[in-house]
């Protein structure tokens, strides 16, 4: 009778451990507001749980009054309209974990568009001091659509991280950036971070007394190889 072969995956050894596998939630969501009249940084609509703090804030551009996230003018604090990032104008998103607890970031999901003919976006870190784009530039069309920016090529974090959505290349000044609700963003709303929210693994170190030990082992095989040689 031939015996059944088991194969122990991770996933598996963690779960005969009674251990559940992480699973991406959302980190932090927010729902459309009025964008002249709300107060900054507001806080996240929707929150993961050991997530002490959130704020999403802008700077630079003109936030217009309407009953949807709207920003944009055509005389004061437009869009940038060049190819090469503005540090100073941007639409940012701030979240802290909670002491002892990390976050593994999946990605940023957004739900907007534009009322002109061009508007592109990228997305950047305090983790690296908004230096590189995360994921892909992408470019909004006059339609609304949920886009999403990879983060996973971030290592967890422990600490306050911000995000910032960074505007190029718009078509000229008057241009609208619209954001809108969406039952495909994580939990409803216009724009959601998304990833692992875990304890961060602590790193045990050997007692004084086991450290001995292991090298009066180690000194024990050293000197049974001698005597065999």
């Amino acid at each position: 009778m031939k015996k059944l072969l088991t194969i122990l995956t991770p996933l598996t050894l963690m779960g005969l451990a009674g251990v559940t596998p992480a699973q991406a939630a959302i980190v932090a969501g927010w729902n459309q507001f009025n964008t002249d009249t709300a107060t900054y940084p507001k806080a996240a609509d929707t929150v993961g749980a050991n997530i002490t703090s959130t704020g999403l804030n802008t700077a630079g551009i003109f936030r217009r009054h309407q009953s949807d996230f709207r920003l944009g003018s055509a005389s004061v604090n437009s869009w940038n309209t060049t190819s090469t990032v503005n540090t100073s104008q941007y639409v940012e998103f701030a979240v802290q974990p909670g002491a002892g607890f990390q976050v593994d970031f999946t990605n940023l999901q957004l739900n907007a568009r534009h009322d002109e003919t061009r508007l592109d976006l990228v997305l950047r870190s305090s983790v690296d001091g908004f230096t590189n784009n995360l994921g892909t530039q992408v470019s909004l069309t006059t339609s609304y659509n949920t886009y999403s920016f990879d983060l996973s090529s971030l290592a967890p974090q422990t600490g306050p991280v911000q995000f910032r959505l960074y505007g190029l290349n718009a078509s000229g000044a008057g241009v609208w950036f619209i954001g809108e609700n969406s039952a495909n963003v994580t939990g409803g709303g216009f724009v959601a971070l998304n990833g692992d929210i875990t304890p961060t693994p602590t790193v045990s170190t050997p007692e004084p007394s086991g450290i001995v030990s292991l090298m009066a082992v180690g000194a024990l095989g050293a000197a049974s190889l001698r005597r065999r040689g």
